[in-house]
């Protein structure tokens, strides 16, 4: 309980930097400053044709104006073996969109002392990476670039951080909409460059199709959102399953 109370705090905090950094451009701004959350409990953590964890919660928190939008969130499984505490700022000019995204990721049985605002090279749990989007709204597909640009380095011999990998990953998305029948999607993600998704060996390498069924349903102003997925990762000859349900607001 008192690692999902510091959680908690640490994402209030970071929502209240991303809220104190849009302020102003809400002020010169025709469109209002708009703070939404959603609350998700899912039976496993599924990210670029990997299991991370079991069962977790996903709490979100997101500031929005203009084309700038804020979002800190959360990954934590009821086992307590896994902590991620993620910010992400965008912005969004038609259909591109433009990510800064930092990820804290920490594992229970790490020996170092927990320190979030430790960005050392050789002591850090926290990985920077760039995302470019294209999202269109004419045709239903979605292109997205992801580059670790600091925090993911090559292991050396000896075990210490060696050079950045600045490994990439592509991902692709087709999805079809059923109106209030919800949304299938399938989606294709590659690794790029040598990267921690294929131990560092391979420049290129199919890590993950999956598809996937989304909905929610509207109660007022709250949205009770629920969706389930079947992901395939041909390199590891790995299958995943997931299912989730949340409430939004």
């Amino acid at each position: 309980m008192k690692d999902v109370v510091n959680t908690f705090r640490v994402l209030l905090g970071a929502i209240s930097i991303l809220l104190f950094a849009l302020l102003p451009q809400s002020a010169g701004a025709s469109n209002p400053l708009k703070v939404s959350g959603t609350a998700i409990v899912e039976s496993a953590y599924l990210w670029r044709g990997d299991k991370v964890c079991e069962v977790n919660f996903n709490p979100v928190l997101e500031a929005s104006v203009g084309g700038f939008t804020a979002q800190a969130f959360a990954y934590l499984p009821f086992d307590g073996k896994y902590k991620e505490i993620d910010v992400d700022f965008s912005y969004a000019l038609g259909p591109w969109q433009l990510h800064v995204a930092d990820y804290f990721i920490r594992f229970a049985d790490d020996p170092a002392p927990e320190n979030f605002f430790d960005y050392r090279k050789q002591s850090t749990n926290h990985i920077l990476e760039a995302i470019l989007c294209y999202v269109p709204k004419s045709v239903p597909i979605e292109a997205k670039w992801f580059t670790f640009f600091y925090g993911d380095w090559i292991p050396e011999p000896d075990g210490s951080r060696g050079r950045t990998s600045f490994s990439s990953y592509l991902e692709l998305t087709g999805y079809h909409d059923f109106g209030q029948a919800g949304r299938a999607s399938l989606v294709l993600g590659a690794s790029i460059l040598k990267g921690p998704y294929t131990g560092y060996t391979r420049d290129f390498a199919m890590i993950h199709s999956e598809l996937r069924y989304t909905n929610a349903i509207e109660a007022g102003s709250v949205k009770l959102p629920f969706g389930v997925s079947w992901m395939l990762n041909p390199y590891a000859r790995a299958v995943y399953m997931n299912a989730w349900v949340g409430v939004s607001f």
